[in-house]
C-alpha cells in the first residue's frame, strides 16, 4: 500500500518521501525552503524566478533568489519565461548555483506574467511550452519538470493536452498539476479526477497541488489521484508542522 513516507526518484534524483514544498511566489526563498525541509519535506521548490532576470544577471535576483542552503537538498528551482534561448541560459546558471532539478512555471494566472507569454499563457502555445522545456534541459543538463493548470478558463482542458505534449515531445521528467483553471485562481473545488486520468496515462511522475490545507485533505488527494506526490503551498504557510504531521 502506498504511503506518503515512501521514497522515490524524480528524473533520477532520490527523494525521501512524497511530500513537497510547492513554489510560493514571493515567499519560497532559501529560508522558507529550509524550514520545510527541517520539518520533513522530501523535496523543496523555489519561488518562481524570472529567466530573463537570471539571463541578464540581475544582481538582486542572482544574489537572493539563486541562493541555495547546503541543507535543503534536493531542491528544485522554478523558472518562468517565454524565450527558449533565455531559458537555456538561465537554466545553465541555476544548475551552476547548485539546483538538483529545474521546474518551469506554466500555471501562474497573474496578468503581468501571462501578458508576456509566460505562466498559464503557455497552455495555449504547447509548441513553445515544449521548446522551453527542451531548452531548460539543454542549458542545465538537469531533469526538468513543469507545474501547470488544467486550462485557462471553465471547460478548457488545454493544460491536459499541454502536459501530454511536454512528456511525449518535451521529455520532461515529471508534471505537477493544479487542477483548477487559471481564471479560478485558488477558488472552487480542484478536479482531482483530471489528475487521476493523467496519472494513469503519463509514463512520468505526476504530482498534485491545490486545496491541500490539512493533513486529511492531503491524504485524500494522494489516495484519490494516485499521484506520485503532493505539493503543499498556501496550506503550509506559517504551518511547517504540516510536513511533520504527514
Amino acid at each position: 500500500m502506498r504511503t506518503l513516507n515512501d521514497n522515490w526518484t524524480l528524473g533520477g534524483v532520490p527523494i525521501s518521501n512524497r511530500v513537497v514544498l510547492a513554489p510560493l511566489a514571493g515567499i519560497g526563498n532559501w529560508f522558507v525552503r529550509l524550514q520545510a525541509k527541517r520539518f520533513g519535506a522530501g523535496l523543496v521548490v523555489s519561488e518562481m524566478v524570472s529567466s530573463f532576470a537570471v539571463h541578464h544577471q540581475n544582481e538582486k535576483t542572482c544574489r537572493e533568489l539563486l541562493r541555495i542552503h547546503p541543507d535543503e537538498h534536493p531542491v528544485s528551482m522554478q523558472l518562468f519565461g517565454h524565450h527558449p534561448d533565455v531559458m537555456a541560459s538561465a537554466a545553465e546558471q541555476v544548475a551552476a548555483a547548485g539546483a538538483d532539478l529545474i521546474d518551469i512555471n506554466m500555471g501562474c494566472p497573474v496578468p503581468k506574467v501571462c501578458k508576456t507569454g509566460a505562466g498559464a499563457a503557455l497552455l495555449e502555445d504547447p509548441k513553445l511550452a515544449v521548446s522551453l522545456a527542451r531548452a531548460a534541459a539543454r542549458g542545465s543538463g538537469l531533469p526538468v519538470t513543469v507545474k501547470l493548470r488544467t486550462g485557462i478558463r471553465p471547460g478548457d482542458l488545454s493544460g491536459v493536452e499541454t502536459a501530454r505534449r511536454l512528456v511525449f515531445d518535451g521529455g520532461v521528467a515529471g508534471v505537477s498539476v493544479h487542477p483548477r483553471h487559471a481564471s479560478q485562481r485558488h477558488a472552487g473545488e480542484p478536479d482531482y479526477e483530471l489528475v487521476r486520468a493523467l496519472v494513469e496515462e503519463l509514463p512520468v511522475p505526476v504530482l498534485v497541488s491545490g486545496g491541500l490545507h490539512t493533513a486529511a485533505a492531503v491524504r485524500e488527494a494522494f489516495s484519490r489521484t494516485g499521484a506520485a506526490g503532493v505539493l503543499l503551498a498556501r496550506g503550509s504557510l506559517g504551518n511547517p508542522w504540516l510536513f511533520a504531521e504527514l
